[in-house]
């Protein structure tokens, strides 16, 4: 089984706990930065982050493998729009091998078509947003993301973010990936960036929607990789299947 991830501002290395956690239960795990936080100078869309998923989703999936996409924060909404043709039960159909089996969201935007972040926060800037055009950072990170660490961890994950492309923020995407490939969402209660009653309105407009998508709840900040890898481990192995 593979993992993919797409993160929001974290870079890869926020999720060393969890990928050595699972790397020896078998899964092979790669953690993807970002294009809307690596790419100079700032990216004004989505197409450069999905091509970078699709790319490796795609070259994981002809391999057979079968891949759980893991999408945190904005980098829900990449994994959403980047699956076109990937889920595994499409790719046999077309007598194919390999594919997406599962889309795992952790506290991450899950919109519907052409609805972006912004659209998704109810068309307003979130307060703790620092906009210094093209780019944007985070107000007070430290109690923002990481409320729920030690002082000393939050300002040093805090060192680590980067900034964002601020237009990233108002584009959406084409399609949904949660229409024709199954999900699971871990809805993070004590969520201080996407508020729980924002992640739940995502879960209830994409089953209303017709999404075949699994919901499990952990009281906790907007970084469970951090605060609680273990029961972000065990969210996983059941998004992949097992009986964790």
């Amino acid at each position: 089984m593979s993992l993919q991830r797409q993160q929001m501002r974290h870079s890869p290395e926020g999720f060393g706990t969890i990928i050595s956690k699972l790397t020896p239960l078998g899964y092979k795990c790669i953690a993807l930065p970002l294009q809307a936080v690596v790419k100079q100078p700032a990216v004004k869309d989505l197409q450069p982050d999905i091509d970078a998923l699709r790319e490796v989703v795609l070259k994981e999936s002809d391999a057979g493998n079968d891949i759980v996409v893991v999408g945190h924060s904005w980098g829900g909404i990449v994994v959403t729009g980047a699956l076109d043709g990937l889920g595994k039960a499409q790719r046999e159909k077309e007598g194919k091998s390999g594919g997406v089996c599962k889309i795992a969201y952790l506290c991450a935007f899950a919109p519907s078509e052409n609805v972006s972040l912004i659209d998704a926060q109810g068309g307003q800037i979130p307060d703790f947003y620092d906009v210094k055009d093209p780019w944007v950072m985070v107000k007070g990170p430290e109690q923002m993301f990481y409320h729920d660490l030690s002082a000393e961890q939050a300002a040093y994950w805090s060192s680590k973010l980067a900034p964002h492309s601020y237009a990233t923020k108002f584009v959406g995407v084409p399609s949904a990936a949660w229409r024709t490939i199954p999900s699971s969402y871990l809805i993070c209660e004590d969520d201080r960036a996407i508020p729980v009653f924002v992640q739940e309105a995502m879960v209830k407009a994409c089953q209303d929607g017709g999404a075949q998508m699994q919901v499990e709840r952990i009281f906790c900040s907007h970084s469970p990789f951090l605060s609680q890898p273990d029961a972000t481990v065990q969210f996983l192995r059941r998004a992949a299947g097992e009986n964790a």
